[in-house]
C-alpha cells in the first residue's frame, strides 16, 4: 500500500484475500452489481464483514464494517442528495429532504442490497446466521452504506475523482428508483391522503379503530379512514391492519390512495 495512503487507521495493510476461498472472484462479481471496479477489493472484504464474525476471527486481522458504516452514512447523504437535485431542480429544501429520508431509510437501503444479492456476500458469525441476519434490514442497510463508503475511499487511493465512483454505485442501485419518484413520494400515505382530500373535497380524513382493542401479547389492530362531509352520509375510504393503531391507520391510508387512485 503507497507510504501516502488517506486511508483510516484501522483499514491500513488489510490481509489478503483467500483465493483458495475463491474471495477475489466473489468480490469482482460483486463489484459488478456495485458498477465498480476496485483497485483494493480489501476494503470491499472489509465492507462485508460484521461485527460478529470479525469478533469470532480475531486471528484472521479482518476489521468490522462499522467503521466504514458511519462513513458510508455521510457518502450516501452525498450521493442521494446529489441525485434528487438533479432529478428535482426547483423543488425546495423541505420537500427534497423529505425525499432524501425516504430513499435513504432503512426500508429502502434493504430492498435495494436484496436487488443485488448483498445478503450472500456478507462474513457474519454463528449467532447471527442463526438469527438469520442476511435477511433483516438493518444488516442489510448497514453493509450497503459501508460498501458505498468503500467505493470512495477506493476511488480516492487510485486518484479517481470519489464522488464520481459513488454516484455510478449509488445509480445502479437507486436509479430506476429515483428517475420515477414523484414530488408526493416522501410523504407518508397519511400525510397524502390528508392533502389530496383537503385539496379534492375540502374534507380531513377521520381515522377509527375498528373493534376491540386488541390483547397486549396479541396486538392486532384494524382501523378505517373516514370522510364525513355536513350534508352527506359518512363515506369509508379504506380499511387496514397492523400490530398498532398507527400502523393500521398507515395502512388504512395506504388502501384509500389505491383506491381513490386507481
Amino acid at each position: 500500500m503507497a507510504e501516502t495512503s488517506e486511508l483510516p487507521a484501522v483499514l491500513r495493510g488489510l490481509p489478503a484475500l483467500d483465493t483458495d476461498a475463491g474471495e477475489p472472484g466473489r468480490l469482482a462479481e460483486l463489484a459488478v452489481a456495485l458498477d465498480y471496479s476496485f483497485a483494493q477489493p480489501q476494503l470491499l472484504r472489509a465492507a462485508l464483514t460484521v461485527g460478529s464474525w470479525a469478533n469470532e476471527h480475531r486471528e484472521a486481522g479482518w476489521p468490522s464494517n462499522a467503521c466504514l458504516e458511519f462513513f458510508g452514512d455521510a457518502v450516501l447523504d452525498l450521493a442521494a442528495a446529489d441525485a434528487l437535485w438533479r432529478r428535482f431542480p426547483d423543488l425546495d429544501e423541505g420537500q427534497l429532504t423529505r425525499l432524501r429520508a425516504s430513499l435513504v431509510s432503512e426500508r429502502s437501503l434493504a430492498r435495494a442490497a436484496r436487488s443485488i444479492g448483498l445478503g450472500g456476500w456478507l462474513y457474519l458469525g454463528r449467532g447471527d446466521e442463526r438469527r438469520k441476519a442476511r435477511e433483516r434490514d438493518g444488516t442489510l442497510a448497514d453493509a450497503l452504506e459501508a460498501a458505498l463508503g468503500s467505493i470512495f475511499l477506493d476511488a480516492r487511493e487510485a486518484g479517481v475523482e470519489p464522488t464520481l465512483a459513488v454516484a455510478g454505485a449509488f445509480d445502479a442501485l437507486f436509479g430506476v428508483r429515483v428517475r420515477s419518484l414523484q414530488p408526493q413520494d416522501g410523504l407518508d400515505p397519511k400525510s397524502r391522503l390528508q392533502q389530496q382530500t383537503q385539496a379534492d373535497r375540502k374534507l380531513t380524513p377521520i381515522y377509527v379503530a375498528v373493534g376491540e382493542p386488541p390483547p397486549p401479547d396479541e396486538p392486532h389492530w384494524r382501523a378505517r379512514v373516514e370522510l364525513r362531509p355536513a350534508d352527506g352520509p359518512v363515506e369509508v375510504l379504506g380499511e387496514g391492519e397492523g400490530r398498532s393503531l398507527r400502523t393500521a391507520e398507515r395502512n388504512a391510508a395506504a388502501s384509500a390512495l389505491a383506491t381513490l387512485n386507481d
